[in-house]
């Protein structure tokens, strides 16, 4: 879980805070039995309100963990290694209390964007090996911010049952996400990786959390602890490479060496474009290139 107290220019529905939609993916969490889970987290609402942190206090309750997910979600490429670090201690020390409760020290970064220059790259991998952080890279997202955004858009233009169909849509995407990003860990590292999988704190995910996890049972999926995702030889590489693009862990690593794979299993492409364009109205105008960028790569 990425982002957690607050996703980051996500405006919620009417009726929901970000505590509702925390504690509603706290109880899916639980009703499916799944332990664990590391939310890495972002300290700004921590200035904003001291109550945010009554969320956070919540997810360790429940028997998760969390991670450093920087101070005010920077992206890199954006941004200078100094400020850049500077905002990651700023989380370090803000998110201490909970952090130190982790099994593992975890961090990620802000669109898991790694550095678009080897200065960048360097600097930043020394800080965070100073602060003695590991990189959680990803090998399975599921833009379902993306789908949040279709969704709400579709309930405001009065187009209840197309999103609804929507819920079962996505279910059906996110298995086959899966299948697809271990068939590429496999083509990139030769043998099984123990994935490691990313959700976003939207309203859209409560609604679907239930069946998003018995499907994924269904198809032989296990949860395990993250540390145990890390100790695979697979993310030794995590963070090491320069580049300007959102990708997750294994597409970042085969086109470092020349490998051009498919990011969505191409029997789904045409429906996450089609979810991209219904999103687009609701989308922030200042991530626009990044969303052309990540666009791009999906097709």
């Amino acid at each position: 879980m990425d982002d957690l107290p607050v996703f980051p220019h996500m405006p919620l529905p009417d009726g929901d805070t970000p505590k509702s939609v925390a504690s509603r993916i706290i109880d899916a969490l639980d009703r499916n039995r799944v332990e664990g889970v590391f939310a890495l987290a972002n300290s700004w609402p921590l200035d904003v309100d001291p109550e945010y942190a009554r969320i956070l206090d919540d997810w360790l309750a429940a028997g998760h963990h969390i991670g450093n997910h920087t101070h005010t979600h920077p992206l890199l490429n954006e941004t200078s290694a100094e400020d850049f670090n500077h905002d990651i201690s700023v989380a370090d020390d803000l998110l201490a209390p909970w952090i130190s409760k982790a099994p593992l020290r975890a961090f990620r970064h802000p669109l898991e964007l790694w550095g678009n220059t080897k200065e960048k790259l360097v600097a930043v991998n020394a800080h965070l090996d100073r602060l003695a952080y590991r990189s959680a890279g990803v090998t399975s997202w599921f833009y379902e911010w993306e789908w949040d955004r279709a969704s709400r858009h579709l309930l405001q233009t009065g187009r209840t049952e197309e999103a609804e169909h929507l819920k079962a849509e996505f279910v059906d995407y996110a298995a086959a996400q899966v299948a697809h990003d271990a068939k590429t860990c496999r083509a990139v590292f030769g043998h099984e990786v123990i994935g490691i999988g990313l959700i976003h704190p939207v309203a859209f995910f409560t609604e679907v959390a239930d069946a998003f996890f018995a499907r994924l049972f269904a198809e032989g999926v296990a949860f395990v602890p993250l540390s145990e995702a890390l100790d695979d030889p697979a993310y030794l590489r995590a963070g090491t490479i320069v580049t300007d693009a959102f990708q997750v862990h294994q597409i970042k690593i085969a086109a470092a060496d020349g490998r051009a794979l498919d990011a969505v299993p191409s029997t789904h492409k045409a429906l996450i474009e089609r979810v991209f364009e219904l999103g687009t109205p609701l989308r922030p105008s200042r991530r626009g290139m990044l969303v052309q960028n990540m666009r791009a790569r999906v097709t």
